[in-house]
């Protein structure tokens, strides 16, 4: 009998290829996440130079900035605070009767989103939060979402029993955008930047330069020891771009300077757990993002840049405020 020899791999031979394999996946799956971080970092500055075009817009049609925020019948222990201007806390009374609104909401008609808005309630907010994730509050809006943000993957949220589509961004309030201001042993808003409680920061007002003025900038929402220390509201909370019944809303979608860019709060960091929590007010008042090594920030003048992690504070602050008079170098 004759037997027919069949060529074939050997055990060794298939664990070499299979090794090679393993080796070239290896050499290249960093590659692709450096081009899809590329990708996703290129079209989160498109969506912010958007928002700084829409904010040029409505500063031509109306003469002034979109207000950061404004309600008629402001609540919570804040309120009391929050709209004194003698205290820093709030800009000058707005002209009109007031309205349930804020930078996210003005915003929208100048960026393709008239249908939303025709259905806001500027009167009475609980038709905004009314009917679940069908909610006017629960819509997401993708503009307002950066793709390499951990927001992007689950972009609504339920805070207080209301579903919000979420916001990755955050227009400049200053130096602090969230009570982070220490006046005596109590404290606010810096209100130095284009967006703040009442605003409306007209063009002029930027004595420093549009291109030196930073109008938006990014919040990165992953932060282990902000949920540490405030389990109530984790980070991830503080994105709702509806949220307007009351001033710690703010949170949500106004930024500033207070720390560098991607700063977080340190493990030995203690304190109550509630946003009276001074590391929970620089926190908020901080921007930064998933990007590698820094943020993106809009300038006043409707430009983006990529701010490094490594700006110092001195210049980021500068960079946030309106008419410090500052030159900033870096």
């Amino acid at each position: 009998m004759r037997f027919q020899r069949r060529d074939g791999f050997t055990l060794i031979e298939l664990l070499v290829v299979i090794a090679i394999i393993a080796v070239l996946v290896g050499l290249l799956v960093p590659a692709v996440q450096k081009v899809r971080e590329a990708a996703n970092r290129m079209s989160c500055s498109n969506n912010m130079r958007q928002l700084g075009i829409a904010c040029q817009n409505f500063e031509s049609t109306n003469q002034y900035f979109p207000t950061g925020w404004q309600a008629p019948t402001p609540s919570g222990s804040w309120a009391s605070a929050a709209l004194v201007a003698s205290d820093l806390a709030a800009g000058p009374t707005l002209p009109g009767t007031p309205r349930f609104t804020n930078l996210m909401v003005e915003v929208m008609p100048y960026i393709e989103q008239d249908n939303l808005v025709k259905k806001w309630d500027f009167t009475n907010i609980a038709n905004n939060v009314a009917g679940g994730t069908n909610a006017i509050s629960a819509q997401v809006v993708k503009i307002f979402l950066c793709p390499s943000s951990i927001l992007a993957s689950a972009p609504v949220a339920v805070v207080s029993g209301n579903s919000y589509g979420l916001n990755s961004y955050g227009g400049v309030a200053g130096v602090y955008s969230f009570r982070a201001y220490k006046k005596t042993s109590k404290y606010f808003m810096s209100n130095d930047g284009i967006f703040y409680i009442n605003s409306r920061t007209r063009i002029g007002d930027i004595s420093d330069g549009t291109s030196n003025t930073a109008m938006f900038g990014e919040r990165d929402h992953f932060d282990p020891n902000f949920d540490r220390m405030y389990t109530t509201f984790p980070l991830k909370g503080w994105s709702g771009w509806a949220w307007c019944d009351q001033p710690n809303a703010v949170g949500d979608y106004l930024v500033g300077g207070a720390q560098p860019i991607n700063w977080q709060i340190p493990a030995t960091a203690t304190g109550p757990s509630s946003s009276s929590n001074e590391w929970v007010q620089l926190r908020l008042s901080t921007m930064g993002s998933r990007h590698s090594g820094g943020a993106n920030v809009t300038l006043s003048d409707g430009s983006t840049r990529f701010v490094s992690n490594s700006m110092s504070l001195a210049a980021l602050r500068a960079m946030c405020t309106r008419s410090g008079g500052e030159v900033i170098t870096e």
